[in-house]
């Protein structure tokens, strides 16, 4: 399974924080797996977003707008950094990482 499917898996999953488990354990098997340096890096990034929210909202009632909010925002980054990716340019792949790093950095961080 490569990001591609792995953001797609995740873009079909009802909001809340199942999707952001499951899409976790899917970075976090894909990291044990041969790829692309720079596609484990993206990996990385998107596994430690979603252990993030697992950890912050798992035991929590929260609305569903916000998860659905939370989503919409990973889905972005995952949609930047696949983008990025299938162009095999690894200057427009760390660009997207620093951009990614960046929006997260001046968002109000949910994840």
């Amino acid at each position: 399974m490569n990001f591609k499917a792995i953001l797609l898996n995740f873009s079909q999953l009802p909001s809340g924080t199942d999707a952001f488990k499951q899409l976790k354990q899917l970075c976090e098997q894909q990291l044990g797996q041969p790829q692309p340096s720079l596609e484990k890096t993206a990996l990385f990034l998107i596994s430690g977003f979603a252990k993030n929210y697992v950890l912050l909202y798992e035991d929590q009632a929260i609305r569903p707008e916000f998860a659905q909010n939370a989503k919409n925002q990973l889905l972005g980054y995952m949609q930047r950094l696949s983008d990025a990716l299938e162009s095999a340019d690894e200057a427009r792949i760390l660009e997207a990482l620093n951009q990614v790093s960046s929006d997260y950095m001046q968002s109000s961080r949910v994840f």
